[in-house]
């Protein structure tokens, strides 16, 4: 994958950490067992940390964080709003866990042309 496309994809993601409108879950199927292992109480816990995340994976070198297919997956959950479109994986170790961590997201443009990020998975990284 190259560091540019990567770079644009953490930058646009970044962008939406205080535009309330523009982020919600892609799905709510991993959330329960998510906000377990992140031992966070609430949605607005995880949209707070979110952000940190996406530094870390910026600083560490995003292009070798990508853990995802090239080209990246399509999605699969039956939501309307991620349906088919780009899954972006992201392994790295985190500073702020204290371990290795995986984060999965979709990015979509609105019909205004404005970037939405769907939270899809994060979590302890248990590779296979």
């Amino acid at each position: 994958m190259r560091q540019e496309i990567v770079q644009r994809i953490l930058g646009d993601a970044q962008s939406l950490r205080s535009q309330t409108g523009r982020r919600t879950f892609g799905t709510l199927r991993h959330w329960p067992s998510d906000k377990c292992g992140l031992d966070l109480n609430s949605t607005e816990e995880l949209w707070e940390l979110l952000p940190k995340l996406l530094d870390e994976i910026k600083n560490a070198r995003p292009e070798k964080c990508y853990a995802g297919t090239k080209p990246p997956q399509r999605s699969y959950q039956d939501e309307p709003a991620i349906k088919d479109e780009e899954l972006w994986a992201f392994s790295w170790h985190s500073s702020h866990f204290a371990k290795r961590m995986y984060l999965k997201f979709v990015l979509t443009k609105n019909r205004r042309g404005e970037w939405c990020y769907f939270h899809v998975d994060c979590h302890p990284d248990a590779p296979k």
